[in-house]
């Protein structure tokens, strides 16, 4: 069994030194700590494929936090268990001693269930970060609403300007292109106001 070490910071001028001095506590070889400044949104990370790439039946994975996987609940979820259910390696994450797949081993065949278990909690997290994301959003907008921020496309009113150049327009003495540069309006948003002026007006 192999020893492995993934170590992860968002930005350059973010420090490493906690997780690598975790490694070298754990033990891990130098060849086998990988180590990445970049973003947590996805796995798309060089360091983290060639990682994976390496990564063998049997061997293990050890992290500082789960959050140095990603910053996605769902993301971490579905690397979970394509790294345990499908690679067949182990996982450790060192801040969160239950998420420790190594621990199980030897308790008679129930690894299985305390794997499904772990899975069932990071869908758990999963979910109740997409919650809070959505509650989060919720209240953003219900406050900005109540500051006088309207939301959606900007409402292009009929106003004296388009009055002045519609009869222009409709007497052929400018364009339709004309027309549309100067009332500051696309194709589709002037013929919709021609449609309303002709009705209401």
């Amino acid at each position: 069994m192999r020893s492995f070490f993934y170590a992860r910071v968002s930005s350059k001028d973010q420090s490493l030194e906690r997780q690598l001095s975790a490694a070298k506590e754990v033990g891990i070889e130098e060849d086998y700590i990988f180590v990445e400044k970049a973003s947590g949104k996805d796995f798309k990370r060089p360091e983290y494929q060639l990682m994976k790439r390496m990564l063998r039946s049997g061997d293990a994975l050890y992290i500082q936090s789960l959050d140095r996987l990603g910053r996605n609940k769902q993301m971490i979820l579905d690397e979970w268990q394509d790294l345990v259910k499908s690679k067949q390696i182990d996982i450790a994450v060192l801040d969160m001693p239950l998420l420790n797949t190594m621990k199980y081993k030897d308790l008679n065949g129930i690894e299985t269930l305390i794997s499904d278990l772990i899975l069932q909690l990071l869908s758990y997290m999963a979910e109740d970060e997409r919650k809070r994301t959505r509650e989060r959003q919720e209240e953003g907008i219900r406050i900005a609403r109540q500051n006088g921020i309207k939301f959606g496309r900007k409402k292009y009113e009929i106003d004296d300007t388009f009055k002045a150049v519609y009869p222009e327009w409709k007497q052929n003495k400018i364009t339709a292109v004309e027309a549309m540069k100067r009332v500051g309006m696309k194709s589709n948003t002037f013929y919709r106001r021609v449609k309303e002026y002709e009705t209401n007006f």
